[in-house]
């Protein structure tokens, strides 16, 4: 009998340390499923920087110009150092044209505009110079544009007459007037100085008959 009891005892904890271990293999199979499985490298998505916030400002805004015929006329933007690229546009009677800061790119001009970038004090600066306005430059238009910036300042040309141009217009009146006096009073001295001009302007005179006088003796 005591055997008996001895050896179901044994078998009781073979049994119980079966069921034990079974339990182990249930947990852990999950587990060593998951670190089996394989982990594919992610890539990482590309960052845009946001440009910032204190670079889309405008430092130097374009303003509105009147100024008489004849004068020159100059439209100026800045921006920060730090600012990406900006555009100044030339909207007038002599096309349109962009210039492209800091690069300093601008397109073929004709002689009477003029445009340049430069820097000064930590700002970088367009500039449109019109060197001579006349009437047709009346309603010129500038824009300043910087990129990711929904501001865009913009200016106007006025032109007018402060009365230069009657002046001018006299003067070319008596200037003419005493021109043409000139002109006949020297042509006048050369007709009486040559005689070549003045047998032309007379023609050619038959020559005098000679007269033979006769006396009968």
């Amino acid at each position: 009998m005591e055997k008996t009891k001895v050896e179901t005892r044994k078998r009781r904890k073979v049994f119980n340390i079966c069921l034990l271990l079974l339990a182990l293999l249930q947990i852990t199979a999950p587990s060593s499923a998951e670190n089996s499985t394989p982990k594919f490298p992610t890539t990482p998505t590309p960052t845009t920087s946001a440009p910032n916030p204190a670079a889309l400002r405008y430092l130097t805004h374009p303003a509105d110009l009147t100024v008489a015929v004849g004068d020159p006329a100059v439209f100026s933007c800045g921006v920060p150092r730090a600012s990406p690229t900006f555009t100044f546009t030339f909207y007038g009677s002599h096309g349109n044209y962009s210039l492209t800061c800091p690069s300093g790119h601008v397109e073929y001009i004709p002689q009477a505009l003029y445009g340049s970038c430069g820097s000064k004090k930590g700002e970088s600066l367009a500039v449109w110079t019109l060197k001579g306005t006349s009437y047709s430059d009346n309603g010129t238009r500038v824009v300043c544009q910087q990129p990711n910036n929904p501001a865009a300042p913009a200016a106007v040309l006025q032109v007018y007459d402060d009365g230069r141009s009657y002046f001018i217009l006299i003067g070319c009146v008596i200037g003419g007037f005493f021109g043409i006096l000139l002109v006949f009073g020297l042509s006048y001295l050369m007709l009486r100085r040559s005689e070549t001009l003045q047998t032309w302007f007379r023609g050619s005179q038959p020559e005098d008959d000679m007269n033979t006088i006769v006396t009968k003796e």
